[in-house]
């Protein structure tokens, strides 16, 4: 009341994707915490500036050097306790390539 500002506190927003080719979907293992060494969908935390399918589609190409092709919204899944919001979309892996980013300690079908 002092300063007349109001300062927010909003959800983080997750954006990933569910990538698939020839009716596998890519994991990643995550090199990083929270939850270190455990099998994951690609995502991670939107940036400003880019829309929910960039975020998606960045964080996909960081953490398993993979190119998609986005799809359909697949899922939003609330996760209060953490302030999140998960937006997962449906996508295609182009050519069936990827790699391991240096957010994962490894990548698989």
């Amino acid at each position: 009341p002092q300063c007349e500002t109001i300062h927010y506190q909003n959800p983080n927003i997750v954006a990933g994707t569910l990538p698939v080719f020839e009716d596998k979907v890519l994991l990643c293992k995550r090199a990083i915490e929270p939850r270190y060494g455990y099998w994951t969908l690609p995502a991670g935390f939107m940036e400003n500036q880019e829309t929910t399918m960039e975020a998606a589609a960045r964080e996909t190409w960081e953490e398993a050097e993979a190119k998609v092709t986005l799809h359909s919204l697949l899922t939003v899944i609330n996760v209060p306790q953490i302030n999140q919001v998960h937006m997962y979309f449906l996508a295609t892996l182009i050519d069936g390539k990827f790699g391991v980013g240096t957010e994962s300690l490894e990548c698989a079908l």
